[in-house]
Parts: C-alpha cells; sequence; structure tokens
C-alpha cells in the first residue's frame, strides 16, 4: 500500500519525542536544527491514480492554494471527483467557491463534491475520514499543507483506518507557512505549535481508546 510504504522522515512517535526535549531543555537556537525540526513535520507518498482526491479544510489557505493543488491532480488522472470538507463563508457554501474555481479551469462543476465535517479539532478531522472510508474506494489522494502531512499520515494510516481504501497523503508546499524559516515567522510558528499539539493528543487519544476510535473494518 502506498500509504503505508512511503515517508520522508521516520516514526510520527519521535517528532512528539524530539519537539519536547527541544522545547522543555532549551538546548539549541541554530538555524540549521530549528530548519531541521521544521522538516520532521513533513510527510508526502508516491501519488497514484485513485477514485477520490480529498481536501480538508484549512482556514489558513486563503487563496485556495490546496485546491489549485487539487486541480492538478485530476488533470493528471489521480483522481475521478474532488472532495471538499465544506463550510459556510459569508452566507455560502465553499463548495461552490470551489466549484466556481474548478470551472475556470474546465473541470465540470458535478466533479466538485461536499463532504460535511462534524465537531472540533482532531473529531472533527475524524469525521472526515470515517465518511471517506465509508465509501470503501480503492484510492485516496489527501491534499494538505506540508506543515501538516505528517499528522494526516498518522491520522489515515491505512492499516488502522480500512481495508478497502488506500490513502495518499500529499503534502503541499502553501505560500503562508515560511519551511525555512518558521521560527522567524508568527503565523509559521504558530501553526507549527499547533501541529505539536494536535500530534501529541492523536497520540493521547489513542493511548486512552485503542482501537475504539479508529473505523471498523468489514
Amino acid at each position: 500500500m502506498a500509504g503505508n510504504e512511503r515517508g520522508l522522515a521516520g516514526c510520527g512517535c519521535l517528532v512528539v519525542i524530539v519537539v519536547v526535549v527541544i522545547i522543555v531543555a532549551g538546548l539549541t537556537i541554530h538555524p540549521f536544527t530549528l530548519r531541521l525540526l521544521g522538516s520532521r513535520f513533513y510527510y508526502t507518498d508516491k501519488v497514484s491514480p485513485g477514485d477520490i482526491i480529498l481536501v480538508p479544510r484549512f482556514s489558513e489557505d486563503k487563496n485556495g492554494e490546496l485546491y489549485v493543488d487539487a486541480f492538478r491532480e485530476y488533470w493528471a488522472g489521480n483522481g475521478k471527483t474532488l472532495w471538499i470538507e465544506d463550510e459556510k463563508i459569508l452566507g455560502t457554501s465553499l463548495r461552490e467557491f470551489v466549484a466556481r474555481m474548478a470551472k475556470e479551469r474546465g473541470i465540470k462543476e458535478e466533479v466538485v463534491k461536499k463532504i460535511e465535517a462534524e465537531g472540533e479539532g482532531l473529531a472533527r478531522e475524524q469525521s472526515v475520514m470515517t465518511k471517506i472510508a465509508a465509501l470503501k474506494v480503492k484510492g485516496v489522494v489527501v491534499i494538505v499543507p506540508e506543515y501538516a502531512s505528517r499528522r494526516f499520515h498518522l491520522l489515515y494510516d491505512s492499516s488502522k483506518v480500512s481495508q478497502h481504501t488506500t490513502f495518499m497523503i500529499k503534502g503541499v508546499h502553501v505560500s503562508y507557512f515560511k519551511k525555512d524559516k518558521w521560527w522567524k515567522d508568527e503565523q509559521s510558528r504558530h501553526l507549527l505549535v499547533g501541529e505539536i499539539y494536535d500530534i501529541a493528543s492523536l497520540y493521547v487519544n489513542r493511548f486512552k481508546h485503542g482501537d475504539k476510535d479508529e473505523v471498523k473494518k468489514e
């Protein structure tokens, strides 16, 4: 399975351990080390043709960079439909905005589907994962910012989520996250700290509940 074979960094739990050691001990402020730390959150799979291209909602993506990348994957033949995590923006469905963007690029509006999330934080992301897994499609390409790609690799672990579907995580470079100088940029620092918290919460949740919160395999 592609989702289980590839990754540019080691075990996700190592990320939390390394971060805690660095923050608590305060052992380094060297730019090379900080840059290396940021890279530990990056993960990407080798993308192959599947059925769905999924774009979770990231409110920071104000210019729609993730959706533009999803359009590229569609034209590359790596998905038959585009599914977006929907929400209301100024009273209008996000799906409508994305469908218009797609139409401008020669993609039929009906290709763009919506999926509605429930809850907040980790529970929200898990609700999307559960609904997509229930479709039992062959392959899903998940488009996320590079800083969140490690977390989504852990969340969408095909071996735990579904026996029917291979989830392929694609970490995308976005202009609002300064990968090489994240510690100097307020928004980038905020995003990376959020990832530390979310990954730690994911591990704590699994430790407390085991397989109970994972999608039941059929």
